[in-house]
């Protein structure tokens, strides 16, 4: 088929859930997979999803990118499928960063395994084909699972459900694939989280944002990654004010996401990345308020709350344990009352962790995230009534930017002689002022105006370190209390700051707050 054009060439629009393989089998015996309809509740027409066929096959998929990836680095994925029936060469691209639903693709059909350039013409891979990458491109990983695929008609929808069990292999190495993937062959997206969560309520099903390609990439590169930062943010000046919210909140959302389960693993670093993650959610939330206003939004932005507030206990042991225990412990090695500290935080950390775990793995917050999901692609608010929605965002970015920014310089002013409340309050309002700013960082993007971000963006960091260390500070004793009912062996060192310490952190504050005051508004010319 040299010269030809991909026989397919859409978007996919596709919801993916991950499982735990002993809930495998619960999952295929869903009523939900039987032949036949599954009546709506209150009804006795045959209004509920349909299965309209059903099979079972192995897949066995090589992806190709060249020895330093050039493709997965420009978010291409070139992959050639044995289907058992013929070989497919698919295209695909995987933006991380602001692509959840919805990503380009397209498929041909192949005569042999071998990958055909020729048909990457028109497509997101063809202006990556450089002599030296058509040279350079190999085989990279593999993946090999079964599939079992249900063909359902839902509401004058047609969606394709795959589940997939089986192992992402590179050389030696080995990850587990365990995955539901719901694709919509035709009719309303909105369908797919209808479905994804009617699953949910019987089997644990948590939404996942990670493709098969990334999740090989990690395994070449050693693995699942410990934690992953938020990603850089891209919202262009045309951009609607609707899809100016789904592109934040999708970032966010990944970054809670991926970080899931390094939390339930017990990494401190993974926990903490996905309290920023959903800081940032509930940032985007306050700063698209008026676009995003609908019955349904107070639900939603308490339940990411909820969440937050389950994870918090544990981070705030965390920073104890590393800030002031092992400190501590070094200076005082032979100290039985430092020993008995280090047992108490240890073990209420673990107390901590574990309820974190329970929490995130709970049907709760399986369902807030799935709801989270469907409300940020399909929330009443996106309706045809509301004009803001529809509006281009750099004049409602340049409003908001600026009454955060009245908030934090106004507040700042007497940053010496605020109380410890006050303090944490304007630190708050720095931290809001920073996500509204790397949100919307790219939507003024001429050179100057790059150049303030940056400096405004460095001063509110350095502002709200400084403030949160002086919180910290202050909050210190409560948990150096924990568990002060037990009478200590010995007389403990009390954790005070060093002599001028404080002194410095506001120094360093007010230095940062007037920086940030100096520097003119990047949204304004």
């Amino acid at each position: 088929m040299s010269g030809d054009a991909p026989e397919s060439d859409a978007k996919e629009i596709e919801l993916k859930l991950a499982f735990d393989p002993e809930h495998a089998a619960a999952l295929l015996a869903h009523p939900l997979f039987s032949e036949g309809t599954i009546e709506s509740e209150g009804t006795t027409e045959p209004t509920g999803p349909r299965v309209l066929e059903s099979k079972e096959r192995e897949l066995l998929s090589v992806y190709f990118d060249t020895p330093d990836d050039r493709l997965r680095q420009a978010g291409v994925f070139l992959r050639v499928r044995s289907t058992g029936n013929g070989f497919v060469q698919t295209i695909k691209t995987a933006r991380a960063e602001s692509e959840f639903l919805e990503r380009s693709e397209w498929e041909c059909s192949l005569p042999t395994a071998a990958f055909d350039l020729s048909a990457a013409a028109g497509t997101a891979l063809e202006p990556l084909l450089s002599e030296a990458v058509r040279r350079a491109l190999e085989p990279r990983f593999e993946t090999r699972f079964m599939r079992r695929t249900f063909l359902i008609g839902d509401a004058g929808s047609l969606i394709e459900v795959a589940v997939d069990q089986g192992d992402i292999v590179a050389g030696a190495d080995r990850a587990r694939v365990c995955e539901l993937e719901l694709e919509l062959k035709s009719g309303s997206a909105a369908v797919l989280f209808a479905l994804a969560k009617r699953l949910a309520e019987t089997v644990p099903l948590t939404l996942s944002i990670k493709t098969k390609a990334e999740r090989g990439f990690d395994l070449l590169d050693g693995g699942e990654p410990e934690f992953e930062k938020g990603l850089p943010v891209e919202i262009g000046p045309d951009e609607s004010c609707a899809d100016a919210f789904r592109i934040a909140a999708r970032n966010c959302l990944r970054q809670v996401l991926v970080n899931l389960p390094g939390t339930r693993a017990g990494r401190p670093e993974s926990l903490h990345q996905m309290r920023v993650g959903l800081r940032r959610l509930r940032a985007a939330l306050s700063l698209f308020g008026d676009v995003v206003d609908d019955p349904d939004r107070p639900q939603v932005a308490s339940e990411l709350k909820w969440i937050a507030g389950q994870l918090g206990n544990a981070r705030d042991l965390d920073v104890f344990s590393a800030d002031i225990v092992a400190p501590h412990r070094a200076e005082y090695p032979d100290d039985p009352g430092w020993k008995a500290v280090e047992e108490r935080v240890r073990k209420a950390r673990d107390e901590a962790q574990s309820a974190a775990v329970d929490a995130i793995g709970s049907a709760r917050c399986r369902m807030a995230l799935l709801n989270l999901g469907a409300w940020i692609e399909f929330g009443d608010w996106a309706g045809d009534g509301n004009k803001l929605a529809e509006a281009p965002v750099a004049d409602y970015a340049k409003a908001k930017l600026a009454q955060l920014r009245q908030s934090v310089v106004r507040k700042g002013k007497n940053l010496q002689k605020l109380s410890v409340a006050e303090r944490h309050k304007l630190r708050i309002r720095a931290k809001r002022m920073r996500y509204g700013s790397e949100f919307f960082g790219a939507t003024f993007s001429g050179k100057n105006q790059v150049k303030r971000c940056q400096k405004s963006l460095a001063a509110l960091e350095k502002l709200q370190d400084s403030l949160g260390t002086l919180n910290d500070i202050a909050n210190r004793q409560s948990i150096f209390s924990l568990g002060s009912h037990e009478r200590e062996p010995t007389s403990l060192p009390v954790p005070k700051i060093g002599p001028g310490e404080e002194k410095a952190l506001m120094k360093t504050a007010k230095r940062a707050y007037a920086r940030f005051a100096d520097v003119k508004p990047f949204w304004r010319k």
